[in-house]
């Protein structure tokens, strides 16, 4: 229910003046063209933060696929030089004398020593190739992010 008017109800608060004051026409334009800057400002920022967002989004995901590559790649090199490794031993259980065990070693560590530097070779290649994927479009939006209009 509701409650009877009293005299204190009627007594006007100061902010009720101020309230009530006209404010110029040119304060009210520059209010409102600094609102209006302000929201576009915020829409272009939210755009640029949105397209970064999606870009980040995208490298994670090349990066998660180079960085599986790489691994991919590491265990196919892993692989590949202990099936050399145990080829080699089968082969020293047939030989004869220290000086076919010799000759064999010898082979062996020349052929792997060139294995191995075609191994690191191809997978600081591959390395490279999966940082600049994951780096370009970065780069790019960052650059095109930060661009400010001349």
């Amino acid at each position: 229910m509701a409650q009877p008017r009293t005299k204190s109800d009627s007594i006007e608060s100061p902010f009720d003046t101020v309230t009530k004051l006209e404010v110029p026409a040119a304060v009210r334009d520059f209010a409102e063209k600094g609102v209006a800057q302000a929201k576009d400002a915020y829409v272009k920022f939210k755009v640029a933060a949105d397209e970064t967002s999606d870009l980040l989004e995208g490298a994670y995901s090349s990066t998660s696929k180079g960085v599986s590559a790489l691994g991919q790649k590491a265990l196919e090199t892993a692989r590949f030089n202990t099936n050399a490794s145990f080829d080699h031993a089968l082969s020293l259980l047939s030989v004869k004398t220290i000086s076919d065990v010799i000759e064999l070693n010898t082979a062996f560590l020349r052929k792997q020593a060139e294995t191995v530097t075609q191994q690191i070779k191809e997978f600081g290649e591959l390395a490279q190739k999966v940082s600049a994927e994951a780096a370009a479009p970065v780069k790019a939006q960052l650059e095109k992010t930060l661009k400010f209009p001349g």
